[in-house]
């Protein structure tokens, strides 16, 4: 499947200037008005969850990273990404905590490049992501096998369906995903939780507005 699909249109667009801009439109703006589920959310759902050993895979531009009160000078902080904008961004916005990072396309497998962590976090990847559910269960697969048994991965998405409220959150996502910047136009909450069944078990769904909060744990 990844030889057919477009992996590059979901983090191309993710260059110097418009990370830049990313924080504001997504985090000021966008969950708000668009998503239904504020920022505030997101970070109490990252806080619950992360660990002091911790890999953070689409990284963005740091920001739940540089949020998290929960560091110490022992915490091990790894970072992957496909883009490296974004790689170089939160690397430097997190710049104390000496962050491995690892530069690598979710469609493989990866674990063999890093130590295993006990908390992984897919913070708005999966809505990202080109593909039916069974790339993301793909993609959650490789996650999982970078965990510690007994390890957490947890994260958010966008889902598609049912379309978010308002009108001007439909247009937004409609035009997202016609231009590959998303890829979620069908994914549902069942969908998501299919896709985690596979790989982790104590699986938890929280739907905010279209976001899905979601956690489960490596057998």
């Amino acid at each position: 499947m990844p030889d057919t699909l477009d992996l590059q249109a979901g983090h191309q667009i993710y260059t110097r200037k418009t990370l830049a801009l990313y924080d504001v439109i997504v985090h000021r703006f966008s969950n708000h008005w668009l998503w239904n589920c504020p920022t505030a959310k997101l970070q109490a759902w990252f806080e619950r969850h992360v660990t002091d050993n911790h890999l953070d895979v689409g990284v963005g531009t740091g920001f739940f990273l540089e949020r998290c009160t929960k560091w110490t000078s022992e915490s091990r902080i790894g970072l992957l990404d496909a883009n490296e904008n974004c790689l170089h961004v939160a690397e430097q916005r997190i710049a104390p905590l000496q962050a491995e990072v690892i530069h690598a396309n979710l469609a493989e497998p990866f674990s063999l490049q890093t130590e295993p962590f006990q908390s992984l976090s897919l913070m708005y990847v999966l809505h990202c992501l080109p593909g039916d559910a069974a790339f993301r269960k793909r993609v959650i697969g490789h996650c999982a096998t970078s965990l510690l048994p007994g390890g957490q991965l947890f994260g958010a998405t966008i889902l598609g369906q049912p379309q978010p409220r308002g009108w001007l959150g439909r247009r937004v996502m409609a035009s997202y995903n016609r231009k590959g910047i998303f890829g979620n136009a069908d994914d549902t909450k069942d969908a998501l939780a299919a896709s985690l069944s596979d790989s982790l078990h104590d699986i938890e769904i929280e739907q905010i507005g279209s976001v899905a909060l979601f956690s489960g744990v490596r057998p």
